[in-house]
């Protein structure tokens, strides 16, 4: 099967090349930059250069696909990007996927908040799922918990990115790295969690390694799974204190949590708005997972046996015995 991805050099995005082409699928991996594309390319995917901001986007690459991945998000943006633009490209990656003989979209979103006025990032993402099922009925739309690599780090720690080519949080961000200049380290330097609002808030975190085996299946099995929305939870639903003894088990030492109390992001959200739209939407999201619980009890979503999912500890232990040093990405 021909697979294009889309966000190719993206933390989940180039996992799912890897396993695609592990699978024999042939994958042709959609990069913005032919630097961000060597990586990828040296898995055994073909690179094409492409750019969804663009007024054709990519409608030139879609010949020949049977299936699109679609892990592109405007969550944390490289310099000049524009998430109100990335989310109307995707609109109209759809609407040429509709007329070119795809036969299933893979997207990967985001868990329902369960609010009356969710953040920007869950409107669009709901607004693209709609269009991914209006436009190719036989789709896929796994919604996902807080992932590892990521959440697991924004705590206050590097762990999570160790041997990550590709990190979410280590893209060229500005805002980003500003917030993470001063709390990259503060778990294993202080013994100090910084958690967004309760400690006692669950979710079923999950490793991007299962999230891209969710995403090869859902490409794979379009009996079994085409047309619908399905949440994926982790092998284990943990609160913050969970993830605290967890790193507490795994360092040798105390951690204790500092917790901001959610109506602090809405209010910081609210506030950056009229200036800073990246800014906003990020303490945005933090209120997201500040307020919004994930303590699903289907483990695997139907289509991972749990058993062989990571759990945090396998993960934190995994990733600890690593060296310190983090990869650059591009």
């Amino acid at each position: 099967m021909r697979v294009l991805v889309v966000g190719a050099n993206g933390q989940l995005g180039a996992r799912c090349c890897g396993k695609l082409v592990s699978s024999g699928h042939t994958v042709r991996a959609v990069v913005r930059t032919s630097q961000r594309g060597e990586r990828v390319a040296s898995m055994g995917a073909e690179v094409v250069l492409g750019d969804l901001r663009a007024p054709d986007g990519l409608r030139d690459h879609l010949a020949g696909v049977d299936a699109v991945v679609i892990t592109a998000n405007p969550v944390v943006p490289r310099t000049g990007d524009d998430p109100a633009a990335v989310e109307a490209g995707l609109i109209r990656l759809l609407d040429g996927v509709a007329t070119s003989g795809v036969r299933r979209v893979v997207l990967a979103s985001l868990p329902d908040p369960g609010v009356p006025n969710p953040p920007p990032m869950v409107v669009a993402r709901r607004r693209l799922e709609q269009h991914v099922l209006e436009r190719v009925p036989e789709s896929v739309i796994p919604r996902f918990p807080p992932f590892m690599e990521v959440w697991i780090a924004l705590v206050g720690s590097s762990i999570p990115l160790r041997g990550e080519k590709f990190a979410t949080l280590g893209r060229p961000s500005p805002f980003l790295r500003l917030y993470r200049k001063g709390t990259a380290t503060v778990v294993e330097d202080r013994g100090l969690m910084l958690v967004p609002g309760s400690p006692d808030i669950r979710n079923a975190f999950i490793a991007i390694d299962d999230v891209a085996d969710v995403c090869v299946r859902a490409v794979e099995d379009p009996a079994a799974l085409g047309g619908r929305i399905v949440d994926v939870a982790g092998p284990e639903v943990l609160t913050w204190r969970d993830v605290a003894a967890t790193y507490q088990q795994v360092l040798g030492r105390p951690v204790r949590i500092l917790s901001t109390p959610a109506p602090v992001y809405a209010a910081a959200a609210a506030a950056l708005r009229p200036f800073a739209t990246i800014a906003s939407n990020t303490m945005a999201l933090n209120h997201f997972i500040a307020t919004t619980e994930t303590n699903w009890p289907n483990a695997g979503g139907g289509i991972l046996d749990p058993r062989e999912m990571t759990t945090l500890r396998e993960f934190l232990t995994a990733k600890a015995a690593l060296p310190a040093e983090l990869p650059t990405v591009r």
